[in-house]
C-alpha cells in the first residue's frame, strides 16, 4: 500500500473542505476510504470514513452513518480516530437537536483529542461544546469552551485560520451577550475580515449577523442595517434559514429605532413566510414592533 497516496487524498479533502468545495472533498475522502479498504487497512478506512462524515455533517446529509461512527468508536484503539468518530457523532446529534447526546459525545471527543495530543481536534470539540452551551444560553460555559478552542487553533496556521475565525466570531457573540459589546464586535470584525481574505464567503453570513446585532446594541443603526442587508444576501445564497430569520428580526428592530415602521413591518411580513403554520396577524406584528427584539432573540437557537 502506498501510504503517501492515502495521505495525499486525505490532505486534499481537508483543503477542499476548508475552501467550501464540499462535493470535491467528499470524493477525495471516499477515494481514500476505498483505497484503504482495497488494501485491508481497517484503521485507515475508519479514518477516511470519519473524514467523509465531516462533509456529510456540513451538508446536513448524515443519517445511517451515525451508527457506523459509533462502531468505529467502539473498535478503534487509536485516540485520534476515536476523537474524530466521537466528534462527528456529536455533530450529527447536534443537527438532530439531541443536545444531551451531542454533549456526551463532544466531551468524549475532547478527551480522546487530549490523549492524542491533537490540538486541532481539541479545538473542534471545544467549539462544539461552546455551541451547545450557547444554544442553552449558558454563556459562562460557552466562553470557557470557546477560549479553549481559540487557544488551540491560534497557532496552527494554514487553512485552520478559517476555523479560528469561526471560533473568534462565536466568542465575540458570547461577549456581546454578557455586556461586553465593544470587544465582542472587535472579535467578530476580525473574523469577518479573515473570511473575506480567505474568500470563505459561504461562512460570512454568521459574523455579519453577529455584527448586525452588536451594532444594534451600540445604536449604530446605519451600520447595523448595512451589515444586516449584506448578511442577508449571503444567508440566502447558502440557504441558511436560521440566519435569515434572525436578520429579519434585527433589521426590523433597527428600522423601528430609525422611526421607519413601514420598513420594519416589511421585514416582519417577510419573516412570517418562514412560519406558514403560525400566520402572524397584523396585531401580532404590531406587538413585535413594540418589543426590543435584541432582548428576546438568541441568534444561535
Amino acid at each position: 500500500m502506498n501510504l503517501n497516496h492515502f495521505h495525499t487524498l486525505i490532505e486534499l479533502g481537508r483543503t477542499q473542505f476548508a475552501e467550501g468545495n464540499l462535493e470535491q472533498a467528499l470524493e477525495s475522502f471516499e477515494g481514500a476510504e476505498t483505497y484503504a479498504r482495497s488494501h485491508g487497512r481497517q484503521d485507515l478506512e475508519d479514518r477516511a470514513f470519519c473524514s467523509r462524515c465531516g462533509v456529510l455533517v456540513e451538508l446536513e446529509e448524515i443519517g445511517p452513518e451515525v451508527a457506523h461512527l459509533q462502531q468505529v468508536l467502539l473498535r478503534s484503539d487509536d485516540p485520534r480516530t476515536s476523537s474524530t468518530a466521537a466528534y462527528y457523532t456529536a455533530a450529527a446529534f447536534y443537527l438532530q437537536d439531541e443536545r444531551d447526546r451531542a454533549s456526551k459525545f463532544a466531551r468524549k471527543a475532547l478527551d480522546f483529542a487530549s490523549r492524542a495530543q491533537e490540538p486541532e481536534a481539541e479545538a473542534a470539540a471545544a467549539n462544539l461544546l461552546g455551541n451547545l452551551a450557547l444554544v442553552a444560553c449558558d454563556f459562562a460555559e460557552a466562553e470557557v469552551a470557546y477560549r479553549k478552542a481559540h487557544a488551540a487553533y491560534r497557532d496552527l496556521g494554514g487553512y485552520r485560520r478559517l476555523m479560528c475565525a469561526q471560533v473568534e466570531d462565536n466568542l465575540g457573540y458570547t461577549m456581546m451577550c454578557t455586556d461586553r459589546v465593544a470587544p465582542g464586535i472587535e472579535l467578530c470584525e476580525g473574523a469577518r475580515d479573515v473570511m473575506r481574505e480567505l474568500s470563505a464567503t459561504h461562512y460570512l453570513q454568521q459574523p455579519l449577523q453577529d455584527l448586525c446585532y452588536g451594532y444594534l446594541l451600540e445604536d449604530r443603526l446605519e451600520e447595523a442595517l448595512a451589515t444586516g442587508e449584506e448578511g442577508m444576501e449571503y444567508a440566502l445564497a447558502v440557504d441558511d434559514r436560521l440566519v435569515v430569520k434572525n436578520l429579519l428580526f434585527l433589521l426590523a428592530d433597527a428600522s423601528v429605532r430609525q422611526g421607519n415602521r413601514f420598513r420594519a413591518r416589511r421585514f416582519l411580513s417577510e419573516l412570517a413566510n418562514y412560519y406558514p403554520d403560525v400566520a402572524p396577524s397584523e396585531e401580532m406584528i404590531d406587538v413585535l414592533l413594540a418589543v426590543d427584539l435584541t432582548q428576546v432573540v438568541n441568534l444561535r437557537s
